[in-house]
């Protein structure tokens, strides 16, 4: 299953970096999910945006085990561990075509790099990269725990979950609706069935269930006090079709446009980092 696509940049990582603080269960890309400010939106009825979830794929031993150097590599920072788990055939997409800047004649562990701010695109030497290397990033590639099979084979496997939009019309006529402004909005999926509360861990009566929708991002909680960092956000305040808005848990929702680390199983059984995959238009 192809992930529903949107413009994108590897650099403008400010949508995929929220979920990096939420917690073992719904880790994703970056390293800011909590108050940081989403685009305004109208909060008004809009067409319901329906999702089919990926195949969820359950992880065989090999490929637990490859996903448990992973996140040693990455806790400790070791880059040559890391690129031992980087498949000799890395691919960096971007709407499922090979991105511009991915160099053929430098190799994988090159274009690797550059991805993940190891070195500058077109360097031979590693540094130089404004606040690179991403170890966040890849920390929250090591955190995440859903995964969905991108061939029948299950020789490929992709993560974080992926949800493709049943109508994109639908999906374009809802966020023309509600957007302010240029201002793109942020749709967050349900992987299942899902109550919505009238507050952060709110235990009455749910004003809604939801289950495998797109619905727009209003606020995150906790938010940040004056001068603390970032806490851990529990919950996603969202617009429901209706107009009406209520609080979903985060670790029940993913980002509907999403970066994503794909792995293939080799020939002889073990699993390696096979590509990086970027949203494309």
């Amino acid at each position: 299953m192809e992930p529903s696509m949107q413009p994108e940049t590897h650099r403008d990582r400010s949508a995929l970096m929220r979920l990096c603080t939420l917690g073992a269960t719904a880790l994703l890309i970056g390293a800011t999910f909590g108050s940081a400010a989403v685009a305004a939106i109208k909060r008004i009825p809009y067409p319901e945006v329906k999702v089919t979830v990926g195949t969820a794929y359950k992880p065989d031993p090999a490929f637990q085990k490859m996903r448990s150097a992973f996140a040693a590599a990455v806790a400790k920072k070791d880059l040559t561990a890391l690129a031992a788990l980087v498949a000799p055939t890395f691919l960096w997409t971007i709407g499922g075509q090979p991105a511009d800047d991915m160099d053929l004649g430098r190799g994988p562990m090159h274009n690797f790099k550059v991805v993940f701010g190891f070195r500058e695109q077109g360097k031979d030497v590693d540094g130089g990269v404004k606040e690179g290397p991403y170890w966040d990033s890849l920390e929250s590639f090591t955190s995440d725990s859903t995964f969905y099979a991108a061939t029948d084979a299950g020789n490929l496997v992709c993560g974080p979950m992926a949800g493709e939009v049943a109508d994109s019309d639908v999906l374009d006529e809802a966020g023309k609706k509600i957007a302010s402004g240029d201002e793109q909005v942020e749709w967050y999926f349900t992987l299942s069935n899902t109550d919505v509360a009238r507050a952060p861990n709110d235990s009455g009566q749910p004003i809604a269930k939801v289950s495998s929708v797109a619905l727009p991002a209003l606020s995150f909680f906790p938010t940040a006090k004056e001068g603390q960092p970032e806490p851990k956000a529990t919950h996603i305040e969202v617009l429901l079709p209706s107009g009406k808005s209520g609080w979903i848990p985060a670790s029940a929702a993913r980002p509907l446009f999403s970066e994503r680390l794909c792995y293939a199983r080799t020939p002889s059984g073990d699993w390696k980092i096979a590509s990086y995959e970027q949203p494309g238009e």
